[in-house]
């Protein structure tokens, strides 16, 4: 079933229809000013702490490693704040239960739905899912997945068991605050997807384009993933949160995403303190899936 066509539902958001245009837009809008960048990371301390559905988030951050070459993963960056408050809004809508013009966005309350985080890095946003009631899995390289451990012992208040470290195999937290525990796994997109007999509804990627080749990757994982039949995230959607940084690296991943979903740009979140201009939200929904309802 195509759904292309089919926009009703989602009247009240920008339709991204072509990458080039899309970029265009994007990039015209963003200040020049120096001061738009940064407005809620904080890469001179070892921690960064974001308020979430009424907690404080702490996440770790490796400094030490930060403007290694090659290295990402250890600093929080604005992206994953917006998608972290863009989750809480969500929720307090999907709580609130009134219809209005916002109601959009309840469409992507991760309460109750399992949840997988591409490239975690710290894992903000996919610790703020679990902390607004998702079950969630957080993925990235084995040389991230310790801080993302260490992050997630903290999230549960430091009752962790684990398991033997094996690529492929998911690493469980013990909590006694989440109605399951967030799981670490690893995942490298340019690897074989091996991902342990869970299926997902919902997968967030918080800044995780920093170059045409992972521009590349990560379209060709998130289509594999959402789009064929029998994966473990069919029909899932992808909730994206990008810092404007290379305009080819945007274009590229639209390019390569928007024959195979149906992408909407989404207003940045009402809940946080002040505007992040140069980052962008999207929604992508698979084409050849059945709309999800809640």
């Amino acid at each position: 079933m195509d759904l292309s066509d089919s926009d009703s539902e989602h009247a009240v958001l920008e339709r991204v229809r072509d990458a080039a245009a899309e970029t265009l837009v994007t990039w015209a809008s963003l200040p020049d000013s120096a001061d738009a960048r940064h407005r809620f990371d904080d890469h001179n301390s070892d921690c960064l702490v974001c308020g979430v559905g009424g907690r404080s988030l702490r996440v770790g951050q490796n400094r030490a490693r930060q403007g290694e070459l090659g290295v990402t993963g250890c600093c929080v960056w604005d992206a994953a704040v917006v998608l972290a408050r863009y989750l809480e809004w969500a929720e307090e809508l999907r709580e609130a239960k009134t219809k209005s013009t916002d109601s959009f966005a309840l469409e992507d309350a991760v309460h109750g739905r399992r949840c997988l985080e591409l490239g975690a890095g710290c894992g903000l946003a996919g610790l703020a899912a679990a902390s607004l009631g998702g079950l969630v899995t957080l993925t990235d390289r084995e040389e991230t997945l310790s801080l993302l451990e260490r992050n997630v012992r903290e999230f549960t208040g430091d009752h962790c068991g684990v398991r033997p470290t094996r690529k492929g195999k998911a690493r469980q937290a013990e909590s006694s605050c989440c109605s399951e525990a967030p799981e670490v796994q690893y995942l490298d997109w340019s690897e074989p997807l091996e991902l342990e007999g869970k299926t997902y509804e919902v997968i967030l990627a918080a800044d995780c384009l920093y170059s045409l080749d992972g521009a590349e990757s990560l379209a060709r994982v998130v289509t594999s993933l959402c789009c064929q039949p029998g994966s473990a995230a069919y029909g899932a959607r992808l909730l994206l949160s990008q810092e404007l940084r290379a305009p080819e690296v945007l274009e590229t991943f639209l390019e390569q995403v928007l024959p195979h979903f149906r992408a909407f740009r989404l207003p940045a979140p009402p809940t946080l303190e002040r505007a992040a201009p140069c980052v962008v939200l999207y929604r992508l929904i698979p084409k050849t899936y059945p709309m999800q309802q809640r």
